[in-house]
Formats: C-alpha cells, sequence, structure tokens
C-alpha cells in the first residue's frame, strides 16, 4: 500500500506549559513558520501541569507518527527525570531530538518595593533576616528553583522558594509585591522595569550581554561562578520515521532562520539556533550531566 507524502494533515505541537509562558510563545512562533513551509496546519496544544509532566508524558505516548511533535527543555528533558523517582518517560528512551531551537539567558528580578536595586544590597537584605526573603518559579524542582538555589550557594545566603503554576503567575505575585524575586526573560523583564513594575539585579549569563549591556552580570556582584542559561528544542515521540524526523529538522531548520522567526525571537531575547538532531541530544546530555551532580549533592528528590 502507497503511503501518502508527510505530511497530509494537521500537525499537533504539544506545549507542556500555559499559554502566555516563553515556551508556549517560542512554540507559536515555530508553529506558524512551519505551518507555511508544509503547508498544513499546526494546532499548539497547551498540557501544563505537575510541572511540565503532563504534556511532556502525554508527547512520549503519542503514535511515533510526526502528527505530533512537542517543545521540551531543561526542565522537561535533563531536570524532571533526575528529580522524579518515576518521571513518567525517560527523555533518551521516549523520544527523538528534533531540532534545538535557542539558548536563552534570563534576569534576577525584584518586587518595586524590595530594598534592594542590586547584588551586594540583596546580599545583605537576606543576611540580615535568613529565609524571610521568598523567590518564585514556575514549579518545584524547575530550573528557576534550582537557579534560587545556586544563588543561595553562590552567595552564603538562605531564601525561600515559592513555586506557582507558571511563569505568568509568578510575574503577576512579584509585580503585586507578593514575593520579593523572581528569575525572568528579558523580553519581559526591560519593558516591566522601565515601567516601575520591578527592578532588574542582574543577569544570569556568565557575561554581560551585548544586547543589555547595561545590566550586570550576577557573577560580577556577589555571586561568584553564577551562570543560569536553559535550552528549548523539538521532539518527537520514540520510533517516529527517520525520513520524518529529517523533513522535520530540514524545515524548522528554515523556520528558525527566517527573518520573521528571528524576529519574534528577538523579541523575546533570543537568538535561533538550529544545526542537526545531534546537537539537541549533546546540549540534554550535558545540562544533564551538569546538573546531576548538584541533585545528588542536595539530596533533592520531588516524589
Amino acid at each position: 500500500m502507497a503511503h501518502a507524502a508527510y505530511p497530509d494533515k494537521p500537525i499537533r505541537l504539544v506545549v507542556p506549559y500555559v499559554a502566555g509562558s516563553p515556551a508556549d510563545t517560542v512554540a507559536r512562533a515555530l508553529g506558524e513558520g512551519l505551518s507555511q513551509r508544509l503547508k498544513q496546519p499546526v494546532v499548539v496544544d497547551n498540557k501544563p501541569g505537575a510541572n511540565a509532566l503532563i504534556g511532556t508524558q502525554f508527547a512520549a505516548r503519542a503514535v511515533p507518527d510526526g502528527y505530533t511533535i512537542a517543545i521540551g527543555n531543561l526542565d522537561t528533558h535533563s531536570l524532571n527525570p533526575l528529580l522524579y523517582k518515576n518521571a513518567g518517560y525517560d527523555p533518551v528512551r521516549d523520544f527523538e531530538p528534533v531540532v534545538l531551537v535557542t539558548r536563552p539567558t534570563l534576569m534576577l528580578v525584584a518586587s518595586p518595593a524590595l530594598a534592594a536595586k542590586n547584588g551586594p544590597e540583596l546580599i545583605a537584605l537576606a543576611k540580615a533576616e535568613p529565609g524571610k526573603l521568598t523567590y518564585g518559579s514556575w514549579g518545584l524542582g524547575s530550573v528557576a528553583h534550582l537557579w534560587g538555589m545556586q544563588l543561595e550557594q553562590a552567595a552564603g545566603i538562605h531564601m525561600l522558594h515559592v513555586p506557582f503554576q507558571g511563569s505568568p503567575a509568578a510575574a503577576t505575585a512579584l509585580m503585586g509585591n507578593q514575593i520579593d524575586l523572581m528569575f525572568m526573560s528579558p523580553a519581559q523583564a526591560l519593558p516591566a522595569e522601565k515601567g516601575g513594575k520591578i527592578k532588574i539585579i542582574g543577569n544570569t549569563a556568565a557575561k554581560r550581554v551585548a544586547a543589555w549591556q547595561q545590566v550586570p552580570t550576577l557573577a560580577e556582584q556577589g555571586f561568584p561562578g553564577y551562570e543560569g542559561a536553559t535550552w528549548f528544542g523539538i521532539f518527537a515521540p520514540a520510533q517516529t520515521p527517520s525520513d520524518v524526523l529529517e523533513t522535520l529538522n530540514r524545515e524548522l531548520n528554515a523556520v528558525l532562520q527566517s527573518p520573521q522567526t528571528v524576529e519574534k525571537l528577538g523579541a523575546m531575547a533570543m537568538s535561533p539556533e538550529g544545526g542537526t538532531r545531534q546537537q539537541l541530544s549533546q546540549a540534554m546530555a550535558d545540562s544533564r550531566a551538569r546538573w546531576a551532580k548538584v541533585i545528588a549533592d542536595k539530596k533533592i528528590q520531588l516524589d
């Protein structure tokens, strides 16, 4: 029996996070470009919950025919399998890498009411009242949670972690002075600071970023050696046919290089990556190796 050429029907792009989250915004930009190139609708399907386990498990169990793909990141494909005894999926066994999308860095930002506007002031405040300063994240065991622990370690301070269901909820709490700190994308942080809604403390990158040269790194403000970067990638269920994976890799690379996508990612302070499927595998393996040690040293287990 002859098979119809792929794709001959709509493609579902699973996002294991809430609408309006960075993962969702990236997925929609890619979906739009992919739809134009493949001449088929790409339907973004948000399946948030349980620290992104729900949507990622769903994608892992989908029929491996190229009609269900998912956006994944450092949380879903490196951290969760280390943090949960039973995450319900294995990122290597249950997924095929398709393409590395981007490697964003974030900013540590403070609520407008916090009596600190830079790293040294923040450290002094935290040391004066250990455990009183709060930092929000988009979930227990998320990279933002671990970055907060890294902050504590680097400066010898103690803060209280407050997990939220997604970064939009954490940002709302921060701007309403309900929490003191969080990690936020530069695309959201820079305009929010201009509008007086937050204060930017520093950048999580290892060195200053050319696009916002005025923002110092956390490493140069009393958090020695601090670096926090994440990544986004597109994955397909394991056993998706190799010709389908190659088609998706080729077309998504073209989408990532298109001026429209470069502009959309640029608006989120992200640069497109792209490349071979192996490059995404490598990003996943590198981040897993790095964080496995931190998680083992701190004995973090979430179930």
